[in-house]
């Protein structure tokens, strides 16, 4: 069905759910509850659990209790692959901090608009990003959380009707 082809009131709350949308910022998305982090000093291994247990996609990391890195999946993943080919990586022993030392922190401010924020975790293949403000944690976004918000907030996504 084409958009000409709806009827005022149809056209009128697409138009407004289009809005809310552009609109919308990692304020109305991001997760602040239940914010999973792991030291820079803590075993690669206890990160580990942490991913697995509660499965995410990636875990922030801190130092001094500030805001450092953001460790993921595909860390793990390639370290567990490097370990396999080098015998001086040691899973078990390594410490969270040297794994992510080279990784340069991306994050975006509360009242980033949703839609730069997804274009920069695309650019940068992110899967999640911390929200900072003056280098305090003020929570964390993931695609999932941008796909669920959209569906939450978009009848048509649930329904298959406009």
């Amino acid at each position: 069905m084409a958009v000409a082809d709806l009827s005022e009131d149809k056209k009128n709350r697409l138009i407004e759910r289009t809005q809310k949308m552009l609109e919308a910022t990692v304020d109305d998305v991001m997760r602040v509850e239940g914010l999973l982090t792991v030291d820079s000093g803590d075993l690669v291994a206890k990160a580990a659990r942490i991913i697995l247990e509660n499965g995410i996609l990636g875990l922030l990391v801190l130092k001094d209790g500030k805001a450092y890195k953001m460790l993921t999946t595909f860390d793990l993943l390639k370290l567990s692959y490097d370990e396999a080919f080098d015998e001086s990586r040691d899973f078990f022993r390594m410490r969270v901090g040297d794994l992510v030392a080279d990784k340069e922190l991306i994050a975006v401010a509360p009242g980033t608009r949703l839609r730069e924020c997804l274009n920069t975790m695309l650019e940068a293949r992110l899967r999640t990003i911390p929200v900072l403000e003056d280098g305090e944690v003020r929570g964390i976004l993931s695609l999932v959380d941008m796909v669920t918000w959209y569906r939450n907030t978009h009848d048509e996504v649930r329904t298959g009707r406009i």
